[in-house]
C-alpha cells in the first residue's frame, strides 16, 4: 500500500483549516416549487459540465483543504486540485476503463478511481459515485429527503459499498434554468470522515 507522499501530506494539511469554519450556517432557501421528478430528469440530462470551487476532508487524524477544479463530459472526467498559492497538488483523469493520477511529479494508475485515491491519499471516497451526488441526482436504491422547494436536501446511497455515506445538500442556485447545490458535505459514518464541497461556479455543457 502507498502512503501520502509527505510533502503532499504536509501540504494538505497547511491548507487553511479556516475552510470548515466559515460559512457554516445553513444558507437560506429561495422561494421555489419544483417538481421533484422533472427537477431528477433535468438533472440526469446534464452529462457534461466544469465546476470550480474549495474542497476539504476532515478525519480524527487530519483536515486537509484545496482549490478544485473539475470537468465531467459524460464518463470522462479530469480533476486539479492545487493549493491556496495555486501550486499543484494532484491531477486525475478517467473514465470506465481506467485511471490516472498524478501528485509529486509521479504517475499512478488504476482501473478503480476509489481505490487509486485511496492507495495515494488515504482518502476513503466512492469516486465514480460523485458524478451523480455532486448535482443532488439520486440513483435507484437511494434513500432521499426533498425539501419543499423539490430538491434533494439529503441522500443516503443504497449502492454496494458506499450505505456509510450521508450527502446534505444546501445552498442551491439556478443554473442555466437549473437548481443545483453549491454546498455538498459528505460524512463517512464508517471512516468518522467527512468530505466539504463548496462549488463557487458551475458551467453547463462544458
Amino acid at each position: 500500500m502507498l502512503a501520502i507522499r509527505p510533502c503532499i501530506k504536509q501540504t494538505l494539511s497547511a491548507l487553511l483549516l479556516t475552510f470548515f469554519l466559515i460559512g457554516c450556517a445553513t444558507s437560506p432557501h429561495p422561494t421555489v416549487n419544483l417538481n421533484s421528478t422533472t427537477h431528477q430528469i433535468s438533472l440526469n440530462q446534464e452529462d457534461r459540465w466544469l465546476i470550480k470551487g474549495r474542497i476539504g476532508f476532515k478525519s480524527p487524524e487530519k483536515k486537509q483543504s484545496a482549490n478544485f477544479r473539475w470537468q465531467q463530459a459524460q464518463q470522462r472526467y479530469q480533476l486539479n486540485m492545487t493549493s491556496i498559492i495555486g501550486t499543484s497538488i494532484l491531477k486525475m483523469q478517467g473514465d470506465e476503463q481506467s485511471v490516472t493520477l498524478v501528485t509529486d511529479d509521479e504517475t499512478y494508475q488504476d482501473s478503480d478511481p476509489s481505490h487509486l485515491v485511496w492507495r495515494v491519499t488515504g482518502w476513503q471516497i466512492p469516486v465514480e459515485k460523485l458524478r451523480f451526488w455532486i448535482k443532488g441526482q439520486h440513483q435507484k436504491y437511494d434513500k432521499v429527503i426533498t425539501s419543499e422547494q423539490g430538491w434533494i436536501s439529503q441522500l443516503q446511497p443504497g449502492c454496494n459499498n458506499c450505505q456509510n455515506w450521508i450527502i446534505n445538500y444546501d445552498n442551491y442556485k439556478l443554473v442555466d434554468e437549473i437548481w443545483l447545490p453549491h454546498k455538498v458535505v459528505l460524512n463517512d459514518s464508517l471512516n468518522n470522515s467527512q468530505l466539504l464541497i463548496r462549488i463557487n461556479q458551475w458551467d453547463l455543457h462544458e
